[in-house]
Parts: C-alpha cells; sequence; structure tokens
C-alpha cells in the first residue's frame, strides 16, 4: 500500500510559482530588451549596429564558455540542501575564477589579432556588465534551489530598468542627431548601462542569498575542484550547443555578409535568443522538483511531471512557430527598425522562430537526461551534432547568394538542434523511470 505524500501538492505549487513568476519577470525582461533594442538599433546606423551586435556575440562566446555548467551543478547540488553556504561560496569563487580566466584570453586574442579599439573597449565594457551576471547566476542557482526565483526575478527587473533609464538617458538627451562623439565610441557607450543594470541586479540577488542560507567563509580547494569536474560534462554540452546553436551561425554570417546587412540578420536573431529562453526558465523551475522527486523514489510523480512540461513545450514551440511565423514582417519593425527589414531576406526571422522552437525541446531533453545524470550520454551527441551542423555550414561556402548563404547557415544550426531532441527523446523513453510512457 502507497502512502500519499503531503509534500507533493506543495512541489507543484512550488514549481508552478517558480514557472509563473520567472515568466512574469521575463515577460517584463523582454518589454525592456525589446525598448533597448528599438533605441540602440534607431540610434546607430546599420553599419554600426553590425559592430555592436559582433561585440555582444563576441564576449557572450566566452563567458558563455567560462562557465562550465556551474550554474545548473549549483541548482543540482543545492536541491539536496538549499541552505548549504559552503556549496554557495565555492561555487561563487570558481565562478569568478574561471570568468578571469577567460575573460583575459578574450583581451589577449583581440590583440593579437589586431582589433581596432572601439571593438576591444566595447568588449572591456560588456564584459564587466557579463561578470555580474555571471556572479548573480550563481545567486540564481542558490535561489532557484529554495524555490526563491521571485526575489530574484526582482532583482533582475530593478537591474532591467536601471538599464533601460541608462539607454534612454545615453540616446535621448546625450545624443545629437543619433552622434555623440561623430560616432568613433557611440558604439562603446551604449554598454555602459548594461553595466549599471547588472551591478544593481547582483547586489540584490547577494542581499537575499545572504538573508537565507547559513553563510560560510570556508574554501575548499578539493570542494572547487570536485565541484568543477562534476561541473564539465555539462559546461561542454553549452559550449558545444551554443557553437551551432548560436556563436557558429554567427559568425559564419558576420563572415558572408555585409555590416548592413549582417544588422539585420543580427535583429532577428537577437529576436529569436530571447524568445528561446522562455524554455530554459522553465526547465530550470522543473530540475530541483523532478531531481528530488527522483532521488526520493518518487517514479509515477516524476512521469507525471515529465508528460506536463513535454506537452507545454509542444504548445509553446508550435505557437512560436505558427504565430511568429506569420507576424514576422510586422515583428521586425515594431521590435527595431524598418531599416533592418531586407525583403530578399523574408525567410530569416521565420526560420529563426523554427530555431528557437527546436531549442525549447532542446531544453526539455537536457534538463531531464542533467537530473538522470546522463550528461555523459548527452555530450557524445552533442559531438555528433556538431558535425552535422559544421557539414551543412560548410555548404555555405559553395553557395554565391548571399540568401542562400544565410539559408544553409540557419540550417545547419536547426540541424544539429533537432538531432539533440530526437536522440534525447528516444533516450528518455528507454530509461528506467520512463518505462511506463512507452
Amino acid at each position: 500500500m502507497t502512502t500519499a505524500n503531503p509534500t507533493l501538492p506543495r512541489l507543484d505549487k512550488k514549481i508552478a510559482f517558480s514557472t509563473i513568476v520567472q515568466f512574469g519577470g521575463k515577460a517584463l525582461q523582454l518589454l525592456f530588451s525589446v525598448l533597448n533594442l528599438k533605441l540602440i538599433s534607431a540610434f546607430l546606423s546599420t553599419h554600426d549596429y553590425g559592430t555592436y551586435a559582433a561585440i555582444a556575440e563576441y564576449t557572450l562566446f566566452f563567458t558563455t564558455a567560462a562557465n562550465l555548467g556551474i550554474f545548473g551543478n549549483v541548482v543540482r547540488k543545492m536541491a539536496d540542501d538549499p541552505a548549504d553556504g559552503k556549496i554557495f561560496i565555492n561555487a561563487m569563487v570558481l565562478r569568478v575564477a574561471t570568468f578571469f580566466v577567460f575573460f583575459i584570453g578574450a583581451i589577449i586574442t583581440l590583440v593579437i589579432t589586431g582589433a581596432d579599439r572601439i571593438f576591444i573597449l566595447g568588449s572591456v565594457l560588456y564584459f564587466g556588465s557579463l561578470f555580474f551576471d555571471n556572479v548573480k547566476s550563481v545567486c540564481d542557482g542558490m535561489l532557484q534551489a529554495n524555490y526563491m526565483m521571485g526575489r530574484s526575478t526582482a532583482a533582475l527587473i530593478l537591474g532591467k530598468v536601471v538599464q533601460f533609464g541608462g539607454v534612454l538617458i545615453l540616446v535621448k538627451m546625450l545624443g545629437n542627431n543619433g552622434v555623440i562623439f561623430g560616432g568613433v565610441y557611440d558604439i562603446a557607450l551604449v554598454f555602459m548601462p548594461f553595466l549599471a543594470g547588472s551591478l544593481v541586479s547582483v547586489g540584490m540577488s547577494l542581499w537575499f542569498v545572504r538573508s537565507r542560507i547559513k553563510w560560510s567563509n570556508e574554501i575548499s580547494k578539493s570542494l572547487m575542484l570536485g565541484f568543477l569536474l562534476s561541473s564539465l560534462p555539462f559546461g561542454i554540452i553549452n559550449i558545444i550547443n551554443n557553437l551551432y546553436f548560436r556563436f557558429l551561425p554567427d559568425y559564419f554570417a558576420n563572415m558572408a555578409l555585409s555590416k548592413e546587412h549582417f544588422a539585420s540578420f543580427s535583429v532577428s536573431f537577437r529576436i529569436a535568443q530571447v524568445l528561446s529562453l522562455a524554455s530554459t526558465f522553465l526547465m530550470f523551475s522543473v530540475l530541483p522538483g523532478f531531481k528530488n522527486a527522483l532521488d526520493q523514489g518518487h517514479m509515477e510523480k516524476a512521469k507525471k511531471l515529465y508528460r506536463q512540461i513535454k506537452l507545454i513545450i509542444l504548445a509553446g514551440g508550435a505557437a512560436l512557430v505558427v504565430i511568429g511565423g506569420a507576424a514576422s514582417p510586422f515583428l521586425i519593425g515594431l521590435l527595431s527598425h524598418q531599416k533592418y527589414i531586407v525583403a530578399e531576406f523574408w525567410f530569416l526571422l521565420p526560420l529563426m522562430l523554427l530555431l528557437a522552437a527546436v531549442s525549447y525541446g532542446y531544453d526539455l531533453v537536457l534538463i531531464i537526461l542533467f537530473a538522470l545524470e546522463k550528461e555523459v550520454w548527452f555530450l557524445k551527441r552533442e559531438i555528433i551534432a556538431l558535425c552535422l551542423s559544421l557539414a551543412v555550414f560548410g555548404l555555405s561556402f559553395l553557395a554565391g547568394d548571399p540568401a542562400l548563404k544565410l539559408l544553409l547557415i540557419i540550417a545547419g544550426a536547426i540541424t544539429g538542434e533537432s538531432f539533440m531532441v530526437i536522440s534525447g527523446l528516444v533516450k528518455i523513453k528507454k530509461v528506467e523511470f520512463n518505462t511506463a510512457l512507452r
């Protein structure tokens, strides 16, 4: 006879509340991102916006690599003891150390390759913003494990308000017909509000964390090493996925297109990337509860949760493709500026939205298999996915028409992401907890 567990209904409510709060926060974050995009894209010329986007993607690649799976590991480790300050402080020290290693490497690379001073200055400023964002990610891991994402979301939104206010002042009050210093430093200056907003956001997050956990100043090299080694598979998965999902398409598009056309690509790419985060928030909300259900042997609970989330992911992806694809021309003009609409790239945003929808399925299989501790299996498939994407990317070099080049570049990202979704769903059907779903 099975005894009902009274904590399970409360777990449902916690997951639902955490997800709703994050979606509400994401809606506000999306609003501020749209407003920032609208202001910045109108303020900069298409050529300068292409440079701005290239700086952003360059720095994001190194900070993504520097994460090394630490955020996901914080959530997984603290799911068992959410108030453990020792795990938190050692994860924080490790996170800061890895960031500075990659930051120094990125700046040295720019100097060696002869990047211009605007690119270097813009990268340094944006790295500053991303440093605080990555510190906040460790706080978010702890708050996620404690189902305190309401506080995390409040810190995020306050930072976005500060960021938006800074962009508004920069563009509307200091600008003179869209130019501050003759256009020389305008691109780098755009990153200053991001730095201010991130500083405010991380300050609030640290305050919330300090009030919740049993604070510890004990630094353990063995704990950090063990933490790093256990995080690495997930971190490498994240790096490889971001290569074929985001950074390689951006790099190849930058190589194949003019700055003006690349700006059009970047605007659509940014829209799709923001929308793709919806499933990330959902799945990281599910992770602590799902992992807890597995650890306590509540397999029926795990199965039910998986089925529910899979339906939500499927419905969300379908809505994104159908509704978003139909409204693509309107969306580009609304969220940026009419100058970024290129008639020959009519397929750009619809395909980007398809890529974002496929990424919903990717997040589903990644987090479920991560909770089941199948990340090594997942990592091996990521290598195959990267090779498949590279094969399609390579075809773009054979195409002469820019539109065809761009089509193949996006198709390469969709190929890799789709392979992982299909492989992951097949694997989930085979694992022990899910045998009743066959």
